[in-house]
């Protein structure tokens, strides 16, 4: 198998998910499912509860599988609202019509959907894969975030060096200055 492994397992494994559908019996299938292969699962029954249980949780999800037909907040909504507000939070999208997935325009936030119904070997390699996904992701922007900072602090050594020598050579002014002085009065 190929799976990343870190000192405790696979970064997916004992991942928290959170399953939004106004279906209970899908809720309730894709939950024993997960839970099956070691993830932790909470529910919400539309995309209102989701939000605030996504809100109220200290720790954020690692993922949120949402259906994105639902009535009032959508699948599609969530997503939208993860990606603006929690973007460290993988988002995968389940759909039973394939005509209610959104078509993806210039500025819309991408939408990866699974289309129902779906096995439960096709649900686990579709949920791990996006945990992943997100986990590379975030790894690759700590990574260009720590460059940004060595450059960042490389810049300011320099400019402290720089302020350094600016002194030091105002200093040697200063005291040429008082030098003359004390040669001219002398």
């Amino acid at each position: 198998m190929d799976d990343v492994a870190t000192p405790h397992g696979p970064i997916w494994h004992g991942a928290t998910v959170l399953v939004v559908d106004n279906e209970p019996v899908t809720r309730k299938l894709v939950r024993r499912t997960l839970e099956a292969e070691g993830f932790h699962v909470e529910e919400a029954n539309d995309g209102e509860s989701a939000l605030a249980l996504i809100q109220a949780r200290e720790e954020p999800f690692d993922l949120v599988l949402t259906d994105l037909s639902m009535p009032g907040i959508d699948g599609r909504q969530v997503s939208e609202t993860l990606a603006r507000y929690r973007p460290n939070v993988a988002v995968l999208c389940m759909s039973g019509d394939p005509d209610s997935v959104p078509r993806i325009g210039p500025s819309d936030t991408p939408v990866r959907v699974m289309l129902k119904p779906f096995t439960a070997e096709d649900l686990y390699h579709a949920v791990r894969d996006a945990i992943s996904r997100s986990a590379d992701l975030t790894a690759i922007a700590e990574d260009e975030i720590i460059r940004a900072h060595a450059r960042l602090s490389k810049f300011a050594k320099s400019l402290e060096e720089s302020r350094t020598m600016r002194v030091h050579t105002l200093d040697l002014v200063v005291a040429a200055r008082e030098l003359r002085r004390g040669a001219a009065s002398g």
